[in-house]
């Protein structure tokens, strides 16, 4: 998990792939292809928001990247290595569906179960 304050968002526009990688880390990996980084840690406006303001701007970005072509599903699983924005499946009903859908393949609720007891009991074993 990488933390919202250390998060840079990495996409690959001719693939449709993104990443989600702590500011420094090795970037070996997505080298290859033509990658950007249109939000995260790099970027000064990153480094002086809240961590509520960055999970806003990762939704916005989100929904930016779906109209550009890019698998929601794709986004949110990439998105879900941010430990505050994986955090929106707990603080409500509609994240908590949408990341389960993205993350397990199915949509569940948090109706005898958190999100997070969620994920562990029908993630993979």
């Amino acid at each position: 998990m990488v933390k919202a304050r250390d998060a840079v968002v990495w996409v690959n526009d001719e693939t449709k792939e993104v990443r989600v990688r702590a500011k420094g880390s090795d970037r070996r990996e997505i080298k290859e292809g033509h990658w950007s980084d249109p939000i995260g840690a790099a970027y000064s406006q990153w480094q002086e928001m809240k961590d509520d303001q960055r999970v806003v701007l990762m939704l916005e970005t989100a929904i930016d990247l779906t109209m550009q072509g890019y698998d929601l599903g794709n986004v949110l699983r990439a998105f879900a290595d941010v430990e505050e924005f994986k955090a929106l499946g707990s603080s409500s009903y509609p994240m908590c569906r949408a990341l389960t859908s993205a993350i397990l393949g199915k949509c569940l609720e948090p109706n005898t179960m958190s999100f997070e007891e969620l994920l562990e009991h029908y993630g993979p074993r």
